[in-house]
């Protein structure tokens, strides 16, 4: 296994490891670039569904998918992103994800790790997008830091719901199974003890600010992050595994030409601790 930087920053990429036969030690080091670098690309595997499963319960305790529909039909436990339509039904969301945000984090133990796949890509267009809320955390003057320490941020699965399109209103049901929940706006990674802005656009607003004054905070920290911080772009092949840490990083998917192209991927997450 060989170990590389994507930028200088964050980010790595990861050769020569085949990851449905994944060592304890190969889990520990993998482990621990992702704790430190954010995002690791892994090219060349031929992963199914179930296998892409048993490589995300290496990582920790898979979290079981927030929307049903979009369930793989044989691996429940993995999830779909596709534009592809068979038989009049969606194999999986062709929709999600199109803003800068960390996955889940409206949960009380939002996701850890992420583990997307592809099966089938565009040859153009479907990149994903990385930038790291570490780094710009790190480049915050120390006043600013200690500032945003003490700022706590509700996190609202109502108001990303909110954001898609044609979506049906949320059920009483749905919103006591998914309630608001409160995280700081800087939390301290587990295992590195390092400090990471948390942020969601579309999904948080701060505790006890002016709702104004508290999108325009979020909306200059993604700025910060995503606009005057360094962003990897992941150009998608066939076989391509990638891995982030949502503890710490930011991602988007961008758009592609849907009726020209097919895309199939699959997706995994695995569940973290309380942020703090």
């Amino acid at each position: 296994m060989n170990i590389r930087d994507l930028l200088p920053s964050f980010g790595s990429t990861v050769d020569n490891i085949d990851m449905r036969t994944l060592s304890v030690s190969e889990r520990a080091e993998l482990k621990k670039a992702l704790n430190e670098r954010g995002v690791l690309v892994i090219r060349e595997q031929s992963l199914s569904a179930a296998e892409l499963l048993e490589v995300g319960r290496k990582f920790g305790l898979v979290e079981y998918t927030v929307r049903g529909d979009f369930q793989h039909p044989d691996v429940p436990d993995v999830y779909v992103i596709s534009n592809i339509v068979e038989d009049g039904k969606p194999l999986g969301n062709p929709n999600d994800g199109f803003a800068w945000h960390t996955d889940l984090s409206f949960l009380e133990n939002p996701t850890a790790f992420t583990f997307l796949y592809a099966i089938e890509t565009p040859p153009v267009g479907a990149n994903t997008e990385f930038a790291s809320t570490q780094v710009a955390y790190d480049r915050l003057p120390p006043a600013q830091q200690d500032e945003f320490d003490h700022i706590r941020v509700r996190h609202s699965y109502e108001m990303l719901h909110a954001t898609r399109r044609n979506a049906a209103p949320l059920s009483a049901e749905e919103l006591q199974r998914m309630p608001d929940v409160i995280h700081p706006l800087v939390r301290t990674h587990p295992d590195t003890a390092r400090k990471a802005l948390y942020l969601g656009l579309n999904t948080s607003l701060p505790v006890g600010m002016d709702p104004e004054e508290g999108q325009k905070l979020i909306e200059d920290l993604m700025a910060r992050t995503t606009i005057n911080g360094p962003v990897y772009s992941h150009e998608w092949q066939p076989g391509d595994l990638v891995i982030w840490d949502n503890r710490l990083m930011l991602h988007r998917a961008t758009d592609y030409d849907k009726k020209a192209y097919r895309r199939l991927m699959y997706r995994v997450t695995v569940k973290g601790e309380r942020p703090f």
